[in-house]
């Protein structure tokens, strides 16, 4: 008897966006065996921001890529965490970056997005991915499905995803009406301080000497700090300034003067950071969406992905992290045989993994900045007792051990196996 081998199909998928989540669903997709073409509307990659964490959910599937030591060639790994008041106080050990229990088998890790995005960048060369700089996406057809470039050029594939961002063209395309994100009143100071004149006799020094990350929570906001390129000490605040004012779409220069006046009352040791010299100052606003009901189209052939689909504040640390774990899925869900015609399948089963957990990480993001932002009282008092007492540990537990690739793997052999069973009851047999 002669055995037959059934080979699984190679597709071909075309990614609109080249930031965090276009490039790592790339990945995934190229090295689960398929032909990827990535379109970026700059001509030149630039990723917006300067620090990032990554905690053990996302340098996981880095390492399942075969990146992460390209990562940790530019990374800092945090020795300690700390939440504190906003008077400089230690509350607790928190976030528990150097906790065995959450980092044994893969790293919490910081690093400057642009280092990052050379990381991933290195794998689209390993897996032969074709990334298309300048072309910009004017028009989706969902069904065939095909885009269509600003210079009249068009491509066709198997499947399209939708990796451009909270301001998403692809989503308002696939929602049929515009769809912006809103400005709840949030917005971020950045503040990047050169270490290298920071000595032993400054308040800073044990911030420039042991890498850590650092959170100050007080009245309408908090401030979060952290090694980056081993000499910057990258110095976030995040503040409720109300929705007066005008939005600021990227990071724009401001006043040191603007940043100081927010915290004038705060730890010294960050009045002391903000006065070194060649410290630089940026602002902008931050974007919320709202959450579309499905991320598919109904043709099954289309899909939003990352901050298209979910966009978050940072409060959690987890927008790079949620882009990934939608990598994750997609990779480990299309490294299995799934059929061409199947592909619908694989897109809602998808969205049945990630949609919860997205939306879960997205509310308890908004409960986290509201837990940052107390002001002095009975309910700031009852959470630094409960920060004392450790519980917090199981949110980062929650968050940290979640298994992208596994979860993605398992939906998709559940269904195939039901579909299986499914095809012979009909059959009879």
């Amino acid at each position: 008897m002669t055995k037959k081998y059934y080979l699984q199909p190679v597709f071909s998928i075309l990614i609109v966006g080249c930031g965090l989540s276009g490039l790592a669903s790339a990945l995934a997709l190229a090295q689960a065996g398929h032909r990827v073409i990535v379109f970026e509307r700059s001509i030149e990659l630039q990723e917006i921001g300067a620090g990032i964490q990554l905690s053990p959910n996302a340098t996981r599937l880095l390492r399942h890529w075969g990146i992460l030591e390209e990562v940790l060639k530019y990374a800092d790994r945090p020795e300690a965490g700390t939440f504190r008041s906003y008077k400089g106080g230690v509350l607790s050990r928190s976030p528990p970056v150097s906790d065995l229990r959450l980092v044994s088998d893969t790293p919490y890790v910081v690093i400057h997005r642009a280092d990052l995005l050379r990381a991933l960048l290195s794998g689209t060369e390993k897996h032969k991915i074709d990334v298309k700089l300048g072309s910009e996406v004017k028009e989706i057809d969902f069904n065939k499905p095909s885009l269509r470039l600003s210079t009249g050029e068009s491509y066709e594939a198997d499947m399209i995803l939708g990796a451009d961002g909270e301001r998403s063209h692809c989503r308002s395309s696939l929602l049929g009406r515009p769809d912006p994100p809103y400005s709840p009143g949030d917005v971020v100071y950045r503040i990047s301080v050169p270490t290298k004149d920071i000595n032993e006799r400054h308040l800073a020094w044990d911030l420039k000497t042991r890498s850590s990350v650092n959170f100050w929570m007080g009245s309408g906001g908090h401030v979060v700090s952290y090694l980056i390129q081993h000499d910057i000490l990258n110095m976030v605040l995040i503040y409720a300034e109300g929705t007066s004012g005008k939005a600021i779409y990227g990071p724009q220069r401001a006043d040191l003067e603007e940043f100081r006046s927010k915290i004038s009352d705060w730890d010294p040791v960050l009045h002391a950071l903000i006065n070194v010299e060649g410290s630089i100052c940026t602002k902008w606003t931050l974007f919320q969406i709202h959450e579309p009901a499905q991320w598919r189209h109904e043709s099954g052939r289309f899909l939003l992905i990352g901050d298209a689909a979910h966009a978050i504040l940072p409060c959690l640390a987890q927008g790079a992290a949620q882009a990934f774990e939608d990598a994750g899925v997609l990779g480990s869900i299309f490294s299995q045989s799934v059929e061409r015609d199947q592909i619908p399948d694989a897109f809602r089963v998808f969205e049945e993994v990630r949609k919860p957990r997205a939306s879960d990480v997205r509310h308890r993001t908004l409960d986290q900045k509201a837990m940052f932002a107390l002001a002095d009282g009975a309910i700031q008092e009852e959470r630094d007792a409960k920060l004392r007492a450790g519980a917090d540990f199981e949110l980062f537990k929650w968050l940290w051990e979640y298994d992208a690739t596994a979860s993605g793997r398992k939906a998709w052999k559940e269904f195939a196996e039901t579909h299986e069973e499914e095809v012979k009851s009909q059959n009879g047999t």
